[in-house]
């Protein structure tokens, strides 16, 4: 599995990163139109899972696992989204 994917779909336009880590845990970065955003402009979506596949939110600098679903965070600035990669790459 590769570490890092470029999404870019042109049928919802928009575009993002996954990164996948050492771990398993995986981030989902998205921007564009049609996602909780400002299409890239000052903030993005996030998503992240871990490596059985439930998905997680940031709550309070912590990671929690909240189960099946497609949980995002909308509208997360760079700082927020810097930090989520930090943390979840250490757990």
């Amino acid at each position: 599995m590769k570490a890092f994917k470029t999404v870019v779909d042109k049928e919802m336009n928009h575009d993002g990163f996954k990164m996948t880590f050492a771990n398993g845990n995986t981030i989902s970065v998205m921007f564009g139109p049609y996602t909780y955003s400002d299409s890239g402009e000052t903030t993005a979506e996030v998503a992240a899972w871990n490596e059985e596949g439930y998905w997680m939110m940031f709550q309070d600098g912590k990671w929690i696992v909240v189960g099946t679903g497609s949980e995002v965070m909308p509208r997360q600035t760079p700082e927020q989204v810097a930090e989520m990669i930090s943390e979840l790459s250490k757990l």
